[in-house]
Order: structure tokens, then sequence, then C-alpha cells
């Protein structure tokens, strides 16, 4: 089936058509031969259809399971040689439809966004963090959704700001029964957490968000970027950010110093 033929059955308002579709898509991508071929031009074309199959998709439970199937192709069906293309094709087309996404649909797409940057962390996982396909996981969200750019809805970094570190979570605890964090108290985490966290290149995983902390236009951004991620309270149960920061500084007569636009300014992991 060439790429066309994908897209119109992938985007039909016909749910076995879809479904259909879709299941040989799955055998198309994971196809070596495929993989080989497969042009991020060819890539962006597969997610649009991709993306209507959300946008037909309705009620909240097959919403979910298409969701989950979508991320899924992440993490266990794109060959490796292809997650990058797969990725900025994912994200080429979410800048592109955003503005075009309705208010009643809106939050099927959120999830989506949540389960393709879950499924991105589980392939980084599965990959041992190899700090060479964080490296360039991390320059395709600078590239595109997390570039601080005009052209870029101000809606995709504030949505991967409020779920980032959730997902991060997600995947890194998933071995973690429910039995060891009944054993957490007053906020401790467990010694295996710990462990886990210690293995886990987590600030190399926001660096893209410390950039746009620094860099976004949007005062609102890097304030989120620094509130919701950088500053996490999660970040600093983990030992990876000091406990006690001081927000105003004092002067040698007590009085608190004048604010400026370095207080916006993140000052690092510890």
């Amino acid at each position: 089936m060439s790429t066309s033929a994908f897209v119109k059955k992938l985007a039909s308002n016909d749910r076995p058509t879809r479904d259909a579709a879709f299941e040989s898509l799955k055998k198309y991508l994971s196809s070596k031969s495929n993989s080989k071929t497969l042009t991020l031009l060819d890539l962006e074309k597969l997610w649009r259809g991709l993306y209507f199959s959300m946008w037909f998709c309705d009620r909240p439970l097959p919403q979910q399971k298409l969701a989950e199937k979508l991320g899924e192709l992440f993490s266990t069906v794109v060959p490796a040689n292809q997650f990058n293309n797969f990725v900025e094709a994912f994200w080429v087309v979410m800048n592109i439809e955003w503005p075009n996404i309705d208010q009643w649909r809106i939050d099927k797409f959120y999830m989506l966004i949540r389960r393709v940057v879950r499924h991105c962390f589980i392939y980084l996982k599965n990959s041992n963090w190899e700090e060479q396909k964080i490296k360039e996981y991390n320059a395709i969200l600078r590239k595109l959704p997390l570039s601080g750019d005009k052209s870029v809805s101000v809606a995709l970094p504030y949505h991967l700001c409020d779920i980032y570190i959730d997902e991060i979570e997600v995947v890194i605890f998933e071995s973690v029964e429910e039995d060891d964090e009944e054993e957490e108290e007053n906020e401790e985490v467990s010694a295996k957490k710990l462990a886990i966290v210690e293995e886990t290149p987590i600030t190399t995983l926001l660096e893209p968000f410390a950039e746009l902390q620094k860099q976004a236009l949007l005062k609102t951004l890097r304030e989120k970027c620094k509130e919701e991620v950088l500053e996490d309270s999660r970040l600093k149960t983990w030992g990876l950010v000091e406990n006690e920061e001081s927000d105003e500084s004092e002067g040698e007569d007590g009085e608190k110093g004048e604010e400026s636009e370095s207080d916006d300014e993140w000052n690092g992991f510890a």
C-alpha cells in the first residue's frame, strides 16, 4: 500500500476502515526494507493520517485505546533507525494542525501527546538511556515544541510542562510495586526509587526545559518551565534540586533586594 493510500484509509470516517489500515501500517512501519526507504516527508504524511484517525475517534474509551496504540508505535513498532524521524513527523503535524482543533476534541489530543511522550521515554529506557539517543531526542524537542518560536502554539510547550515529570515518573518507576510505595513516609522516597533515579539521566532529559526557561520570549512560558518542571517538588524529593532555595535576596540592612529579570532564571540542578 502506498503512503497516500494509507493516509486516505487512516483518515476515513469509517472505523473498520481505519482499524484495518492501522494494523497494516504497523506491519509496514516495522518492515526493515520499508524503514530504509521512508523519508521524513513520508512519515509526516502518515502522521497526518494518524492525526485524523484520532480526530474521527469518538467516545472516551476508544480514544484512550487509540492514543495508547499510537503511542506504542514509538516504543515497539518503529525501527530504531526511524525513531527520530517519526518523533519529528509527529511534532510537525501537531504544530500544523493544533490551531484547527476545537474545544470538543482538544482533550483527546492532549491525551495523545501524553501517550507519545510516555512511549518515547519507554523507548529511551529500553535503549538503556543511551546518551546519543537522548541527545537526538532532545534536539527534536528544541527544534519543535520547545523551541520557543512564535510559530509554535504556546499550548504545546505548556502541556509538555504539565506532563513531563509525570511521564518520567510513570516510566522509571514502572517496576516499583505498590507495596513499596506504601512504605514511603513524610514524602521520603524508598531506597529502591532513589536507586532508579540515580541510574536515570533525568537532568539530561530536562535540559530543553532549562534552555527554554532562559530563552523563551514569553515570561509566562519561562515561569511555567521553572515552576512546573525545573522546580517540581519531586525533583527536590529525589535529590536533584536543592530543597531550600531563597526566592528573595536581602541586603545588609535586612531590606529585600529589588526584583529583576534575572529572578525568573532557574539556577540549575543540585
